[in-house]
């Protein structure tokens, strides 16, 4: 059941160290757990439980699925959400709260491969999903089967393995039956307050009219081949015509050539290079900013959270000066970033740093990197920085995560 070329893909990348595995104790990762087990070994996996703490009994269900991973003899961890009084508790910021959660357990425990258990009925809710939101063809080409871990800069270097996207819930069901395991359901997925449970209601109505869900899956992977193709080539094309520097990107305005679209999607992975964002800039935007960009026209603008200055042979992607220092519009100053004594932290989404010594921070600065250190009344640049600093640009590593791992052929 599992896809053997995901597979292979993510044992390349993986190596010696285990896979950790996203377990929900819901059907879908309770068979991936199963399946892995026979694939791996226990003694090459691990799995991690999130209890996302909204609702009442979740700690219990996350006990209890940390204990199908036990009884398999595969360690495993439940890692429990804490949430502000006023903090956003909806699907979408209690699934960024649980990737940065594993994403933190995986980088603790040296683990560069995370596998989760996306179905081929999730691939199907998803294309509509986007399609009924007016997503472009990239958005159709829905879920990645090996990608990194979508979110930054805590998912930097660690690979998302979905080796269950060609098969049907219905079918991992069975084979949890046919092996005779338990699984837990949750409340929320028949809960018609979220759109993908709406989504996949209207699915279910629909196949019983002879509609056939995999017909959005199989559009979803004659897209992602076209996605891969794309990004391959853009890839080429930063490695052509850029160069980046102390958190500056710097692209050559000869050899910024490649059709349309290659240049859209490389100009894209560069933006969040240089501005260390967690999401790129909206596809449909892209077209006008790559124009703009090559344009010799404008000197200097602004753009999602980046400065574009142009020269006589190219422009230059910075750091957008007021998104750090703050403006007069009423956007504040990034805080001060305290440093731990030897443990790395990244300021911005743009650089790490760590420090030897106490009492270092990371503060707001006027110069290209937008970046200095300061301990007491000493202060060093970001250029000047040394001992007891480690620093360096995440810009280069920024721009790998953006496209599939393999693709990119960089290790973490």
């Amino acid at each position: 059941m599992l896809d053997r070329v995901t597979i292979e893909r993510m044992l390349a990348w993986t190596g010696e160290k285990p896979v950790l595995v996203a377990l929900s104790g819901g059907g879908d990762s309770v068979a991936l757990l199963h399946l892995l087990l026979s694939e791996l070994g226990a003694d090459h996996m691990r799995a991690v439980v999130v209890d996302h703490s909204l609702r009442d009994g979740s700690d219990v269900d996350a006990k209890r699925a940390a204990a199908f991973a036990s009884a398999l003899g595969v360690s495993a961890e439940v890692l429990t959400l804490s949430w502000a009084q006023d903090a956003n508790r909806a699907q979408q910021s209690a699934r960024a709260a649980r990737y940065r959660a594993i994403c933190g357990h995986a980088r603790v425990h040296g683990v560069n491969t995370i596998a989760v258990a996306h179905t081929a009925d999730d691939q199907a809710e998803t294309v509509l999903m986007r399609a009924a939101n007016g997503s472009t063809w990239r958005g159709l080409a829905g879920i990645a089967p090996f990608a990194f871990a979508p979110i930054w800069p805590e998912g930097r270097g660690i690979a998302l393995a979905r080796p269950l996207l060609g098969v049907r819930r219905a079918a991992l069901r069975a084979y949890l039956n046919d092996v005779r395991a338990a699984w837990i359901e949750d409340p929320a997925n028949t809960n018609p307050q979220f759109e993908r449970v709406r989504v996949r209601q209207r699915l279910a109505e629909r196949e019983s009219e002879e509609f056939d869900p995999m017909r959005l899956v199989r559009l979803a992977e004659r897209l992602r081949a076209r996605s891969d193709a794309l990004d391959e080539r853009a890839l080429e094309l930063i490695a052509r015509a850029t160069s980046l520097s102390e958190g500056v990107v710097t692209v050559s305005r000869e050899k910024w050539s490649a059709p349309r679209e290659v240049r859209r999607r490389a100009l894209s992975a560069l933006m969040v290079a240089a501005s260390g964002a967690g999401r790129e800039p909206p596809w449909t935007e892209m077209e006008a900013l790559e124009c703009r960009s090559m344009n010799q026209d404008y000197a200097a603008w602004t753009n999602s959270g980046v400065e574009f200055r142009c020269g006589d042979h190219g422009v230059a992607l910075l750091r957008e000066q007021g998104a750090v220092l703050g403006r007069a519009d009423g956007v504040a100053p990034l805080a001060a970033l305290p440093l731990a004594v030897n443990v790395e932290a990244v300021w911005d989404g743009r650089i790490a740093v760590r420090a030897s010594e106490p009492g270092w921070r990371v503060v707001p600065a006027r110069n290209k990197a937008r970046t200095a250190f300061e301990n007491g009344p000493l202060r060093r640049k970001f250029e000047d920085a040394g001992p007891p600093l480690c620093v360096r640009s995440l810009a280069a590593e920024r721009v790998a995560h953006a496209f599939a791992p393999d693709i990119n052929r960089s290790k973490p």
